[in-house]
């Protein structure tokens, strides 16, 4: 059995997501916004190796930014 200090987890904040053809994408240029379909003011989602597991919000201190846990994600019965 592995020790737990070697076991590895990928860890993603998903803050939104976006579907458009490559073709858009290519023609966007420098600065252009793309929509993620989240308000500002909505959760974002914390993954664990590709399953959520917990819901945060951003926070700003100073120049650094982080996040805050708000919530566990809800399970299935």
């Amino acid at each position: 059995m592995a020790p737990v200090d070697k076991i590895e987890i990928e860890l993603t904040m998903l803050i939104g997501q976006a579907t458009l053809p490559l073709c858009q994408l290519l023609r966007k240029g420098r600065g252009a916004v793309i929509p993620l379909g989240r308000g500002d003011r909505e959760p974002l989602e914390i993954l664990a190796n590709g399953r959520k597991i917990a819901q945060c919000r951003v926070i700003l201190r100073g120049e650094e930014i982080g996040v805050e846990l708000i919530g566990e994600a809800q399970t299935a019965a």
